[in-house]
């Protein structure tokens, strides 16, 4: 389900989020008028789901990047607590 709702300040928007989110549904847009300029208060377009969010795939050579990261990382603090007599 995917419903759209129309705000004209920024009160009302806090609201119809609140409103939503009360009812399970996320915000994935929020779409200010075309009339929208920067300064003003924002007014346009709220879309809300029940969809899930969507699911971020991470590639299995990112995943060891990080791991190594993390070693390099690891090792350093054994460094620095050894210097300082924390064991």
């Amino acid at each position: 389900m995917e419903i759209k709702i129309k705000y004209a300040n920024l009160a009302e928007r806090q609201q119809e989020i609140k409103v939503q989110e009360a009812n399970n549904l996320r915000m994935p847009h929020d779409d200010f008028d075309p009339d929208w300029k920067a300064g003003d208060e924002p007014h346009g377009v709220m879309t809300f789901t029940d969809e899930p969010s969507p699911v971020v795939l991470v590639k299995p050579s990112e995943i060891d990047l990080v791991k190594s990261e993390l070693d390099v990382l690891k090792t350093e603090i054994e460094k620095l607590k050894a210097k300082l007599g924390m064991k």
